[in-house]
């Protein structure tokens, strides 16, 4: 496992992007990319970018379309995915079944994250989050607030 970084002004652009696209009322979603081999978030692809009714019905609905363009982009780009975040309702953030059954990257190790309250709160730290591992086969383990596999403030 590895922890990745993330700077403010980085943290604070992806919840203002989640909460301007969930409108307080409906999940929204984000793909953060890191340079190949590095840890640093420096870039952020909300998911409504790649398939623009991703949120329509109120849930994260990824049309599979949206990586055809995606995965050419982040080859040009030289980046990597290393986690997703997407925001639920209230403030559980523990996983539904449809999160578990449907990862947004089904990659063993790939890193899935889970902000409270549609982030409304713009004051929402990473560690108001909740970390989810992906072990493969739809299986996942929840990562602790002490894991060594989390957002840390630059």
């Amino acid at each position: 496992m590895r922890e990745f970084k993330v700077s403010r002004w980085t943290w604070f652009h992806l919840l203002s992007g989640l909460k301007k696209r969930g409108k307080g009322v409906r999940e929204s979603g984000a793909f953060l990319l890191a340079k190949r081999g590095k840890s640093r978030v420096s870039k952020v692809v909300f998911y409504d970018e790649l398939d623009k009714h991703v949120s329509d019905s109120g849930i994260i609905k990824f049309n599979g379309s949206g990586y055809v363009k995606f995965w050419p982009m982040l080859k040009d780009w030289g980046m990597e995915v290393i986690a997703d975040i997407h925001t639920h309702p209230g403030e559980n953030t523990d996983q539904s079944h449809a999160d578990m059954t449907h990862p947004m990257i089904r990659i063993k190790g790939h890193l899935a994250v889970i902000a409270p309250n549609y982030a409304k709160n713009r004051w929402i730290k990473p560690n108001d989050c909740s970390s989810y591992l992906y072990l493969g086969s739809f299986k996942w383990k929840k990562l602790l607030s002490s894991s060594p596999l989390k957002l840390i403030w630059l």
